[in-house]
């Protein structure tokens, strides 16, 4: 070939292609950094006080729909919806209020990033996708706010906020209960109690707060790992279905009886994907 015709300038922006045609939307992402991520647009920026970020599809689909893994943002990525939800025009989004572990000022906290999204004009539902502490985090946002849940994506859930409290010498090695104690002094803090059975019974127990979810038909699908040593299947995800079908909640439950807590998502993640396509609201809403 005559090097003649080569405009080598375009190799600057080999791995940039997904962005070379302008999008029909102008939208006016927050002020931070601009990085790569996966091949993808991520704007990171924070918000009272917390890390969020915002990950950019090439072309929004209309209506703007978008994804929030509410935490483990960055595991097992290519397991989860998230990339083939950007290929299909949704945006990704976190935004990490961890260390509250969702109690009031943490719904307090999000309610400004969802109201932030708003004023960029997302779509009024998320999709969510719910990874191990995540289950928590989004089913206690759906029970708050179900009017801004299209769909919920749990997996290996923490549906209790006693999951670390509960954890004792019959059902956890002793490494396991050392552990779990650290953990468990963190929700007792965050929620004003003082042990366990005060955890068990806070009315922002999920498996206390669930009628919300269950009475706006917030379509859930949960892949159960039944060899689970983290968080315990029988008094999480199976206790809190359980709850959800009696009140005739709209839950799906997939027994992935071998696997243990990780790793989360799929090999072929596009049964989670399509749950989500399937399930996310008519975009005309």
């Amino acid at each position: 070939m005559d090097d003649h015709f080569i405009d080598y300038a375009l190799l600057r922006y080999a791995g940039t292609e997904k962005y070379f045609f302008e999008s029909n939307y102008k939208i006016d992402y927050p002020e931070g950094e601009v990085v790569d991520w996966y091949g993808y647009r991520r704007h990171n920026f924070e918000l009272e006080n917390c890390k969020g970020f915002i990950v950019e599809p090439p072309y929004p689909a209309k209506g703007l729909p978008w994804h929030w893994c509410t935490q483990w943002a960055e595991a097992f990525v290519p397991r989860t919806p998230a990339l083939q939800l950007l290929e299909r025009g949704f945006h990704h989004v976190h935004f990490n209020v961890f260390e509250t572990m969702f109690n009031d000022e943490g719904i307090k906290k999000v309610e400004k990033f969802y109201a932030l999204l708003q004023s960029l004009g997302f779509h009024k539902k998320a999709a969510l996708t719910g990874m191990s502490y995540g289950g928590l985090f989004a089913l206690r946002w759906a029970a708050e706010h179900p009017e801004t849940v299209g769909a919920i994506y749990l997996d290996a859930p923490v549906c209790s906020l006693a999951f670390s409290a509960e954890r004792n010498g019959s059902n956890a090695t002793p490494a396991q209960v050392e552990r779990s104690i650290g953990e468990a002094k963190k929700h007792y803090a965050a929620y004003n109690v003082s042990d366990c059975e005060g955890l068990l019974k806070h009315p922002k127990n999920p498996l206390n707060n669930y009628l919300p979810i269950a009475k706006a038909q917030i379509p859930i699908l949960a892949l159960r790992a039944g060899q689970d040593q983290s968080v315990l299947p029988a008094s999480n995800i199976d206790a809190f279905a359980s709850r959800m079908i009696e009140a005739g909640g709209n839950i799906k439950i997939i027994n992935r009886n071998m696997y243990g807590h990780h790793p989360h998502g799929m090999d072929d993640p596009t049964p989670l994907t399509g749950f989500i396509l399937q399930n996310y609201p008519d975009i005309t809403e």
